[in-house]
């Protein structure tokens, strides 16, 4: 039995490390792996952790603050799943505009957005095929004129190897009917 408590105390603490910092793109989670302190990314300063997102800007870039609008120079990352991802100020979360297609910048507000990330995805995909579609045939269209070039600079290379043989063949006739000097 206290074997079974062990296993779940262990559990349970260890999950606790796993709080999702909002804002962050995944090449920065590793400087928010909570622990006892958070040095801003700048390096200008180590704050408790628990300050990170609490809504008071603590580091000078703002690093302490992704996923809400206290600092004003922060950045906010939309995943944007289905789409692209992209940075915005993070004065632009929980304002009550969704600026991210997966609303992720509005957790926090009244407003309730839709998730539109699939269908701008969408769009972007047919767009970015179509434009593939139109490349590959632009490629396959050139290659034909290249072929058709070089089949018709190796006709008149023939072509003027027989007239350059024609030239020599009457210079010889040429210099054969001249009188003797």
């Amino acid at each position: 039995m206290r074997f079974y408590i062990l296993v779940i105390a262990l559990f349970c603490c260890g999950s606790a490390d796993t709080r999702k910092v909002r804002g962050i793109s995944s090449s920065y989670k590793r400087f928010y792996r909570e622990k006892k302190s958070f040095l801003c990314i700048d390096g200008s300063k180590l704050i408790p952790f628990e300050q990170v997102n609490d809504d008071y800007c603590d580091c000078a870039d703002g690093s302490d603050e992704p996923g809400t609008s206290a600092c004003p120079r922060g950045r906010f990352y939309c995943t944007n799943l289905g789409f692209r991802p992209h940075y915005i100020p993070s004065s632009r979360v929980n304002d009550g505009i969704c600026d991210c297609c997966d609303a992720s910048d509005e957790y926090n507000s009244h407003v309730r957005c839709q998730n539109t990330c699939w269908n701008l995805g969408q769009r972007e995909r047919a767009f970015v095929e179509g434009q593939m579609r139109t490349l590959d045939e632009g490629l396959r269209l050139k290659q034909q004129l290249i072929e058709e070039g070089v089949l018709l600079w190796r006709e008149k290379q023939a072509q003027l190897r027989e007239l350059q043989q024609v030239a020599e063949d009457l210079q010889i006739k040429l210099e054969e009917h001249r009188p003797a000097k």
